[in-house]
């Protein structure tokens, strides 16, 4: 088993049309560089369906997102050699991963299908009829009647089972990182919300506090001033010295005056000792 060379791949195309459409230019290194053709399937497209592309459109694969690719080329491999494929370094060394597999089987007839994944920390870019995908062929020791016939073969586009079989949300740490970051956001607006609105009724709670404070210390003072204007209105008024002495003439009358009365109501007389002295008499 050998590789062909430039010169043995090109005598091949000649001979037994392995590539079409061919272009001399695209062969090097002993490998034929396959395009991009027109039509893609990126699993992180908002409508999970295949995309008709035209020459030079772009298409984005995301990180941590599935692709499948369909190369531009129809590739022919006879029955007695073997096709391996990869894609270009200058694309893997961005994160591009070809998962579908590595070899073409001997007497498979069709374009080439790549299942891909994005494993980088960017979006991958990819154009339509660009030079993505790589494809070398090797000699068997013999021509073999065991040729490709299976469900690929005579391929030329991506079918609705090959995006079936793929589409769905995808658990890559890229798509798992957005969904964290989506949770965040969403946690910090909620935490905005209740903020907002446990100092609504904050302000709220406390003017109403405010209002019955300011109530029931208004209340306790109307009723300490009603209650003094009361008791001022009640209380009976106290009666002057003349208003006694009027009202009780003989309280107050001198110690030496009128005689009193006795028990009888006859006017006693005056005691000895209230008695005047008569100066112009004998006693002694």
């Amino acid at each position: 088993m050998s590789f062909w060379s430039t010169e043995k791949l090109e005598e091949k195309q000649k001979q037994k049309n392995l590539i079409t459409p061919y272009r001399r230019q695209h062969l090097q290194h002993a490998a034929y560089e396959l395009s991009l053709g027109t039509e893609a399937f990126i699993t992180s497209d908002g409508v999970q369906t295949k995309r008709a592309l035209s020459v030079g459109e772009q298409i984005e694969i995301p990180p941590g997102q599935f692709a499948l690719l369909i190369t531009s080329e129809i590739v022919r491999v006879p029955n007695d050699a073997i096709g391996l494929i990869s894609i270009k370094a200058s694309i893997k060394f961005l994160g591009l991963i070809n998962i579908s597999g590595f070899h073409v089987d001997p007497g498979f007839t069709g374009r080439l299908k790549f299942s891909v994944y994005n494993a980088g920390s960017r979006s991958i870019l990819l154009a339509c009829g660009d030079p993505v995908f790589l494809i070398w062929f090797s000699s068997l020791d013999r021509f073999t009647e065991d040729a490709y016939n299976g469900v690929h073969a005579n391929q030329e586009e991506i079918s609705c089972k090959d995006v079936m079989d793929i589409k769905g949300e995808i658990a890559s740490p890229a798509a798992l990182l957005k969904k964290i970051h989506d949770l965040r956001e969403d946690h910090g607006r909620d935490i905005a919300t209740i903020r907002k609105t446990v100092d609504f009724w904050k302000t709220v709670i406390i003017g109403i506090s405010i209002t019955v404070i300011g109530g029931i210390i208004a209340a306790v003072v109307a009723g300490i001033i009603l209650s003094g204007a009361f008791r001022s209105i009640e209380r009976p008024a106290t009666p002057s010295r003349a208003t006694i002495e009027t009202a009780n003439p003989t309280e107050g009358a001198p110690a030496g005056g009128g005689s009193e009365r006795n028990a009888n109501g006859n006017r006693a007389p005056a005691s000895p000792a209230h008695a005047g002295t008569n100066p112009g008499s004998g006693e002694r």
